[in-house]
């Protein structure tokens, strides 16, 4: 229909929140997606420096920079000249890298990257796709993650390094509403997606419903190494996670956050899939 707008499904994340499971869930589906005139772009598919590479950084973004704007019209383009009239794009590292390994802060580059997609909405029809888990499950699996990469320290230093908004998803719910992104912005909660039979709950949450097969299933993606692996690399007696007691504490602390956050409309879960 003319003066339709494309569709551009963005699923951005979190890291440590089924990314590479889903992306190997897409391509695992690859053939089916694409009978439905949909354009996928994975990791592989962004590697262009004139294209896919300047999606990437839109997480530097900023409205009155030379640069950004040079960046968002190369996205715009990109898109553009594609056929089809809905893409998929998955890719976590659109919002940077995970907390704690170069900035300070819980996501720190998140608002520039809402700010890249609400000036792509002013041509298409932009709608992101976030997944979140429980946040100390979310902190222990990225430090995890992070220590056979070279991560020196205990895992209270870790926290240390991304601050007082370790695994505060709340704040960045508020900064999609600021950013008058809401109506176009769904959260997944990993948790309720494992919970289901994930491949199609997932296939359905990033707007695929219509191209889900009955093989769909959810592979295993990136495996989270050993307690035992992690303890030898950083040496015995360093503490690699929350102790019970920490635990407990750290979720009472967001108790009241993660209530607001999992009744928010934006967010596909029930209110208590966190608590024990």
């Amino acid at each position: 229909m003319v003066g339709m707008k494309k569709t551009v499904i963005i699923h951005a994340g979190f890291h440590r929140c089924a990314s590479t499971a889903t992306q190997d869930l897409i391509r695992q589906q690859r053939a089916a997606i694409e009978t439905t005139g949909t354009t996928i772009m994975l990791r592989e598919d962004l590697a262009g420096w004139l294209s896919g590479r300047q999606l990437r950084l839109l997480y530097r973004y900023r409205p009155e920079g030379l640069t950004s704007r040079l960046r968002l019209w190369l996205v715009k383009r990109m898109l553009r000249k594609t056929r089809a009239n809905r893409v998929l794009i998955s890719e976590e590292l659109l919002l940077g890298l995970m907390p704690g390994v170069r900035e300070r802060g819980f996501y720190p580059n998140f608002g520039n990257f809402l700010s890249a997609m609400h000036a792509l909405s002013d041509e298409f029809d932009i709608q992101l796709r976030f997944i979140v888990r429980r946040p100390d499950r979310f902190l222990e699996s990225a430090y995890a993650f992070r220590v056979p990469r070279g991560l020196l320290g205990d895992f209270q230093s870790y926290l240390g390094t991304i601050g007082p908004d370790a695994g505060r998803w709340l704040p960045l719910l508020r900064q999609v509403e600021q950013c008058g992104l809401g109506r176009q912005t769904r959260f997944g909660v990993l948790e309720d997606l494992l919970g289901r039979d994930a491949g199609p709950a997932i296939m359905d949450f990033i707007g695929m419903a219509d191209a889900a097969t009955d093989t769909a299933r959810l592979p295993r993606g990136n495996r989270r190494p050993h307690s035992s692996e992690i303890q030898a690399l950083v040496g015995e007696g360093t503490q690699t996670g929350f102790s019970e007691s920490q635990r407990a504490g750290f979720l009472a602390s967001l108790e009241q956050d993660n209530d607001v956050f999992l009744c928010h409309p934006c967010v596909d879960a029930t209110s208590d899939i966190w608590r024990d």
